[in-house]
């Protein structure tokens, strides 16, 4: 497991494995996905970076920083659902 990984990426990565439906799964065809279990997520997140107090909450805010990038965005009116606006480069959005 890469350390350096981004949280998006890191969310890229459970999405494509089906196997984490239970976890994170997407919700339409477009980019949007739900966290099923926010705080699962937010407790592999810890273990990935070290941080054995992550939690939803921290994690949350850590999406936010990628509002203002234009990479995911919360989607408004739904609890955990989330959408990748966009995909930086060298990654783009799953087939």
């Amino acid at each position: 497991m890469d350390p350096s990984v981004t949280l998006w990426q890191f969310l890229l990565q459970l999405l494509k494995e089906q196997s984490n439906g239970h976890l994170i799964a997407w919700t339409s065809s477009d980019g949007e996905f739900k966290l099923v279990d926010a705080e699962e997520v937010a407790r592999l997140w810890g273990l990935r970076k070290n941080k054995t107090n992550m939690n939803y909450d921290k994690l949350s805010r850590a999406l936010r920083y990628y509002y203002d990038k234009n990479i995911i965005r919360k989607v408004s009116g739904q609890k955990f659902v989330y959408k990748f606006v966009s995909f930086p480069e060298p990654h783009r959005a799953p087939q």
